[in-house]
């Protein structure tokens, strides 16, 4: 269901004219550091009516969104064989390590525990 409400979310995001502009921007470039402020500049909004538009919108904060696109771009990742480490750079984590706790935070299993539980369907 949390799926679906992201989705449902991010349809209405896209249609947004500004915040489609700063949303394809994270898609773009998954490994910036995106700041509230750099994804204000992208939509051509202040700060503050961003974070809110965006949110109530999406349904979730500019972060969040950014850090879930993330983690479903290394399941993607992940599924082709790619290393832990080149997938932490490639998603904006400093290290295999940092991304090992988002995914435990968020998914609760490890990118090599939940690449074996995908593998295997349970």
């Amino acid at each position: 269901m949390d799926q679906q409400r992201l989705q449902l979310g991010l349809l209405a995001g896209l249609a947004d004219p500004k915040l489609m502009k700063a949303i394809n921007a994270m898609h773009a470039e998954p490994s910036r550091a995106w700041s509230l402020e750099d994804l204000a500049a992208v939509a051509g909004m202040s700060r503050a009516r961003f974070a809110a538009r965006f949110r109530a919108t999406v349904g979730v904060t500019p972060g969040a969104y950014l850090s879930e696109w993330r983690l479903g771009v290394a399941q993607s990742l992940l599924r082709r064989g790619k290393p832990v480490q080149v997938i932490a750079s490639e998603v904006g984590y400093g290290s295999a390590s940092a991304l090992s706790r988002a995914f435990s935070a968020h998914l609760g299993l490890s990118p090599t525990d939940w690449l074996r539980r995908d593998s295997t369907g349970r």
